[in-house]
């Protein structure tokens, strides 16, 4: 039973494998597994690898569409396709046509391999300053550049700026080719903006491209007196200064005839001359020379002198934009010194306990409290303070000398002059007796 089996298996594979060799022009498709996606963007090439000589290389492309014979052994049957030495089939900057199913056949007639190629638009971004450069690059099946400025209605045709065929229409004011392959617009603004295409002789996209064109952003910090310096990057007759203040000035202190500061957004530099309308810029706007810039320099900066300055072209378009804060000399920075200062103070200190108690991890802080308390020294010399005995008044020695005289003793020369002249003891009256007159010599 099971011999009969394999008997029927065994014929029905002989029979396959005559018939694919005998009708090798059938050209089936044998569903293959290693069938593989890859992606070109629009204008590379694509490189399918074949590795023999005895492959057959064919086309069905996206949607279905009548299947066509590349290469039949060495033989290359599309001339955009060129076979090189490595056993490579090459297409050169590949379309939106080309994509579709290319599959790689034996002398037998199965699919040996298949590669699946999607082509992308791979729209390229490109990012430029205002005043700078912006180099495009032109395939060599490229015909025609169309421009599309951001903005513009879906409606409206695209701008030519080259064209191979009729020279005559390329708007020769935006750019030029340089060396037939790369178009060059020099200085470029935000009205160039937009979809850069290139197309081949057929009208298909060949290549897509964006141009972003930014102002350039700055932060500046400076003290109060100092100057500002603003460059222009473009001719001083173009260019723009205007100022939108962070700070309004305070309207108590004008008079009533005195003019208002403008609340707003304040134009200083206008086609290239100075503006006098603001107060606060008066006599500190002058325009100079850095090399090959033309710059702005504002002088003697103050708190009121704080904001947005926006420099821009004729046509509104920002050339640069700059931030700028006026710090007071003094004033702050103590303030920034001391928070610095106080915690690294506290730092310090706690790195030096912690180093302490690290050398001498048996003593205490009760110990070091008290250590410190019986460590005290007394003054080397201490002050001395002389007590004397209240002196009697006059009155009192009137009334009772002779308490007097006990209280220093019996010594009347301690006794002050008022009481020795009156108790007669001053070395030349002696007391007498009433009715008496005795005089010493």
């Amino acid at each position: 039973m099971s011999y009969s089996v394999f008997e029927n298996y065994a014929f029905c594979l002989r029979r396959c494998i005559i018939i694919l060799h005998c009708c090798p022009s059938v050209g089936w498709d044998v569903p293959s597994e290693r069938e593989e996606a890859q992606m070109v963007c629009s204008g590379r090439d694509f490189r399918l690898p074949v590795y023999s000589t005895s492959r057959t290389v064919t086309f069905t492309p996206d949607p279905e569409g009548p299947r066509r014979v590349l290469l039949d052994k060495t033989i290359v049957k599309d001339p955009r396709f060129e076979w090189t030495r490595d056993k490579m089939l090459v297409l050169r900057e590949v379309t939106h046509e080309d994509q579709g199913l290319y599959s790689i056949k034996l002398s037998s007639g199965f699919t040996y391999e298949a590669v699946r190629l999607t082509v992308s638009a791979c729209i390229k971004s490109h990012h430029r300053f205002y005043g700078q450069n912006f180099e495009h690059h032109i395939p060599e099946n490229g015909s025609l550049l169309e421009f599309t400025p951001w903005g513009a209605p879906p409606e409206a045709m695209p701008v030519v700026l080259w064209n191979r065929t009729d020279p005559e229409t390329s708007d020769a004011g935006r750019g030029r080719l340089r060396a037939g392959k790369v178009w060059v617009a020099e200085r470029v603004t935000q009205a160039d903006q937009g979809n850069y295409t290139v197309r081949n002789d057929r009208g298909k996209v060949v290549s897509r491209s964006t141009l972003t064109v930014r102002g350039r952003s700055l932060n500046v910090t400076r003290f109060s007196k100092e100057s500002l310096n603003l460059p222009l990057f473009l001719p001083v007759p173009h260019a723009r200064l205007i100022f939108t203040p962070t700070r309004y000035p305070d309207e108590s202190s004008l008079r009533p005839y005195d003019p208002k500061p403008p609340r707003g957004p304040v134009q200083l530099i206008r086609e290239g001359l100075i503006t006098d309308h603001d107060m606060r810029y008066r006599g500190l706007v002058s325009l100079g020379r850095n090399g090959t810039l033309n710059e702005v320099v504002i002088m003697r900066l103050s708190a009121r002198h704080d904001g947005l300055y926006e420099i821009r072209d004729e046509d509104g378009n920002l050339v640069s934009s700059t931030w700028l804060q006026v710090i007071e000399k003094g004033g702050r920075w103590r303030t920034f010194l001391k928070s610095i200062t106080v915690p690294s103070g506290m730092f310090v200190s706690l790195a030096g306990f912690l180093l302490f108690m690290r050398r001498y991890p048996n003593c205490s802080l009760s110990q070091i409290i008290s250590s410190l308390r019986g460590n005290r020294t007394l003054p080397a010399n201490p002050p001395r303070v002389n007590i004397q005995p209240a002196q009697p008044s006059a009155l009192e020695l009137l009334q009772s000398p002779s308490a007097a005289w006990n209280t220093e003793k019996n010594d009347p020369q301690s006794q002050p002059l008022s009481y020795r002249l009156l108790s007669g003891h001053d070395g030349k009256f002696k007391s007498r007796e009433p009715g008496s007159t005795q005089i010493t010599s």
